[in-house]
């Protein structure tokens, strides 16, 4: 463990190698499944989006949100219903240790790989007779 004053007097890059460190070791631990540890979380919500559901983990998440586009005219975001639900990938860059998001779209877009990968069922269309 490191004290408050190394922390304060690492430089830029010691701070950055040690992040760095840090998301390798959760990784690990996250794919290894190591006795007593819980798996990281994914990353916190993000302002305006309300997550309606999520599944992953491994270093990515798919989130299916619902969003708030902050125009002040728009009568879905007034209601507070906001657009979607739109399904984003979340993942953790392996160079940075940084999460970042990626748009899938509507659940008609997210491929067969991510609905294998998530377990996410896929329904079945209504048929009008």
């Amino acid at each position: 463990m490191l004290t408050e004053t190394q922390l304060r007097t690492a430089t830029g890059d010691d701070l950055r190698t040690l992040r760095s460190r840090i998301f390798e070791e959760l990784r690990r631990r996250d794919q290894e499944g190591v006795p007593g540890e819980e798996t990281s979380s994914p990353p916190g919500g993000r302002s305006g989006r309300e997550v309606i559901d999520q599944k992953g983990g491994n270093g990515r998440w798919l989130k299916l949100e619902r969003v708030k586009c902050g125009k002040t005219r728009c009568k879905k975001c007034a209601d507070g219903v906001g657009h979607g639900p739109y399904y984003y990938l979340y993942l953790t860059n392996p160079k940075t240790g940084r999460y970042t998001s990626k748009y899938v779209g509507k659940p008609a877009n997210v491929t067969e790989e991510m609905r294998q990968e998530f377990g996410i069922e896929v329904a079945e269309p209504e048929v009008e007779g």
